[in-house]
């Protein structure tokens, strides 16, 4: 079982679009756990804090703008 993270956009949930790059091949980013995908939208966060708080970045991002999901055959 694999977990994608979505977004909320303005006509609603869907894949945030993070991706991967293996050998030269950009991938959508999967997770093979909820805890994975968990650790992942954490590490985001804390990057964006981080660039705020140097002055890099003026807004930040809402934990309640994310979710897990888990990857169905069409994803």
């Amino acid at each position: 079982m694999q977990y994608k993270i979505e977004l909320r956009y303005c006509h609603g949930w869907d894949d945030a679009e993070w991706t991967e790059e293996n050998d030269g091949v950009e991938r959508p980013l999967r997770f093979q756990s909820v805890h994975d995908a968990q650790g992942a939208i954490d590490e985001f966060l804390a990057a964006i804090k981080r660039a705020i708080a140097a002055g890099d970045m003026a807004l930040g991002h809402s934990r309640d703008d994310y979710r897990i999901v888990e990857v169905n055959a069409h994803n």
